[in-house]
């Protein structure tokens, strides 16, 4: 217990130190249609990719480890290492085991990494070995997944996840979506294609076909294009389904990715069988890219409906706790008479004197020139109450003026440098004084 405890504090103190760092590549290598198209390649910029070629643990400024217990068998942080295959490539392995000594729930071990950093719009790519296609080796569910974190347990939820919402790294609550570019189960060949909603409930509903089948014995590089009408998916270059976004079923929020190996006793999944030697899930890479969308939001929740009724949390964004913030004086309200538009909106308010900030860090999108809008008003008299925007080394200050009504601010030509941009609430103030917001957008 004391070695794991120490592991994740020098992981934490890594992440601190190099989290800033962001790893981008102008190169031009991949296309809506087709990684192997050249003539379309144009389209998009390879923004974020992790090799996993060195050995020991991946990377703590850009993951954390899945580490709970779910369908019966154990996601274990231990079970995750970047090695050399036994085909002689360096992949990220995520071991399926089983320790027989260990009380009945937690002898079958898995994995998992979720990335700390948020990715919306673009082009998902990953190339994958995996585990099973016999009966004979079933028990394992394998995934290449996106879906934002929430307060549950589903990944460091009470280690190190919490100590990056602490530190105003990670939203408390980002869970809108999931996109799931394959779940495959180790009992047959079969990869499935899903899609879920979590705002205002949880539902899915999968693209047309839902599956493909998959030689197992060979590397496979799977895809996803995410949209913002519709979700592409893609396996080896080719396409396979489109999930159509409209409805209900149009949300967006940058979420977090992730490549995980579930055990899961269910006896429709063949049950868990003891795994054989080396029995792991391989992943050569991970990459994202990015593309220029006229006229698209990159903002998440940007007018703040997201959430199940009775939601105060400003799901996607950042409460503030550092600096003297106060995380509870900026939350959401559902008044629809009080709204600029929909039912919901952002206050900064409090009955004693406070501070407080709400932000939102959009990572890896385009560089490139961004106008900026959003609607407030305010009670006017703080010492502070403005939208701060933050691009690379510049910071652009919009002051929120006293006014009862809903008023437009906006900031044109700002100019992304860096592939990210901070937009931030920000409030100085006595009890009683507020700032309303709603409806923000960063377009280019």
């Amino acid at each position: 217990m004391m070695k794991n405890k120490m592991y994740r504090l020098v992981s934490m103190l890594l992440l601190i130190a190099t989290l800033q760092a962001s790893a981008q590549n102008p190169d031009i290598i991949s296309d809506t249609v087709s990684i192997q198209h050249i003539s379309k390649a144009r389209s998009y910029r390879l923004v974020f990719e992790d090799d996993f070629n060195r050995s020991g643990k991946p990377d703590a400024s850009h993951w954390l480890y899945r580490d709970n217990a779910k369908m019966g068998g154990i996601s274990w942080p231990g079970n995750v290492e970047q090695k050399k295959s036994p085909d002689g490539s360096h992949a990220l392995h995520i071991n399926f085991t089983y320790e027989p000594k260990l009380q009945e729930g937690q002898q079958y071990r898995g994995g998992g990494i979720v990335s700390i950093h948020n990715f919306g719009y673009g082009y998902y790519e990953a190339k994958v070995k995996l585990y099973g296609g016999d009966p004979e080796l079933s028990g394992l569910h394998q995934s290449f997944w996106s879906m934002g974190l929430t307060g549950t347990n589903e990944a460091e939820g009470k280690g190190v996840r919490d100590s990056l919402v602490s530190l105003d790294i990670i939203p408390g609550e980002n869970r809108v979506l999931e996109i799931d570019c394959f779940e495959q189960d180790s009992k047959g060949n079969s990869l499935g294609l899903n899609y879920h909603i979590y705002s205002p409930t949880h539902k899915s509903k999968a693209p047309v076909p839902n599956h493909i089948t998959k030689d197992l014995s060979k590397w496979i590089v799977m895809a996803y294009e995410w949209l913002p009408d519709r979700i592409n998916f893609y396996s080896d270059g080719k396409f396979i389904a489109t999930k159509m976004l409209e409805g209900p079923w149009k949300l967006y929020a940058p979420q977090n990715l992730w490549l995980t190996a579930l055990p899961v006793n269910m006896a429709a999944w063949g049950g868990l069988k003891v795994p054989g030697k080396d029995a792991s899930m391989r992943v050569d890479y991970f990459k994202f890219y990015a593309k220029d969308l006229a006229g698209i939001n990159r903002i998440g929740n940007a007018d703040f409906e997201y959430g199940a009724t009775g939601n105060t949390y400003p799901i996607a964004w950042i409460t503030s706790r550092s600096s003297g913030n106060d995380k509870d004086a900026g939350k959401v309200v559902t008044d629809q008479s009080k709204a600029q538009t929909g039912v919901r909106y952002l206050i900064h308010q409090s009955e004693k004197d406070y501070k407080a900030v709400t932000k939102q860090l959009l990572e890896y999108i385009p560089n490139g020139v961004y106008n900026f809008s959003a609607w407030v008003k305010s009670s006017g008299g703080q010492k502070q109450a403005s939208i701060v925007i933050r691009t690379g080394k510049s910071e652009q200050v919009i002051p929120v003026k006293a006014n009862s009504e809903w008023t437009k601010v906006a900031l044109k030509d700002v100019k992304v440098m860096n592939n990210q941009a901070f937009i931030e609430i920000h409030s100085n103030a006595k009890g009683g004084q507020w700032l309303m917001a709603d409806n923000f957008e960063f377009k280019q």
